[in-house]
């Protein structure tokens, strides 16, 4: 697969992703601290022409584009795994959100604000593509995705280890302001259409809501993400 920007090919880069080879705009500027890191890690480097970087990518290459490997993701059973005896450990679960601009967003949220990791499904979630590597800004690299067979799977793995489990949900009468964090917990967020599904919700502890004020009714999922994360952030600093 392919990578493209600055800023994602740093973080591959620093988080020693198997980087096969990089595509360099002739004569682009400020490029020299990239170049170098690549050099050192030995990556071949071909310096073409835009039109070469066009066809790699439609988007905002910022003039780099690299062939990197499969990005790893982890199963269920390394879920467990990395769940046994923690005593502090907070996760979001990702309900049917196939948008990767989106999910890309979240991702960098989570990362920016301590999330432990990502869970999603096989089926009915956005792809981890370049995309969502350029909208995550490279914290894909450093946040652990976790995909299962079903998200259920992920919740009653999750129950039988004592977290508690927060639904964000627009027709919850509680506010995100009134939770109480505490050290093992799981946010799990819907799609934008149609929310969380019903078999997931059913098994949250409790739901809530951000107050809006304005006429919109309700945000993006990335932005509502960003306001959770940092909710949850900042209660952890006042433990």
């Amino acid at each position: 697969m392919i990578i493209y920007g600055r800023r994602s090919i740093k973080e591959a880069i620093r988080n020693e992703i198997e980087i096969q080879k990089a595509f360099i705009k002739k004569n682009a500027i400020n490029m020299e601290d990239i170049i170098f890191k690549l050099n050192k890690k030995k990556i071949p480097i071909s310096f073409v022409p835009v039109e070469k970087l066009k066809k790699l990518t439609n988007n905002n290459h910022q003039g780099i584009v690299c062939q990197i490997s499969k990005i790893k993701t982890y199963n269920l059973n390394e879920l467990d795994l990395f769940l046994q005896n923690k005593d502090s450990c907070r996760l979001a679960f990702l309900d049917g959100i196939t948008d990767t601009k989106n999910f890309g967003s979240i991702i960098r949220n989570a990362e920016c604000f301590g999330i432990d990791g990502i869970v999603i499904a096989k089926t009915g979630s956005a792809q981890i593509n370049d995309e969502t590597i350029k909208t995550s800004s490279g914290a894909i690299f450093n946040i652990p995705i976790y995909k299962v067979d079903h998200l259920l799977d992920a919740v009653f793995l999750v129950k039988e280890q004592n977290f508690v489990i927060l639904g964000a949900d627009e027709k919850s009468k509680k506010h995100l302001r009134n939770l109480k964090f505490n050290n093992k917990i799981i946010i799990i967020l819907g799609s934008e259409g149609k929310g969380i599904s019903s078999p997931v919700l059913k098994k949250c502890d409790e739901t809530f809501k951000i107050p809006l004020h304005g006429n919109i009714e309700s945000l993006n999922v990335s932005t509502a993400a960003g306001i959770i994360m940092y909710e949850i952030s900042e209660s952890k600093t006042k433990e």
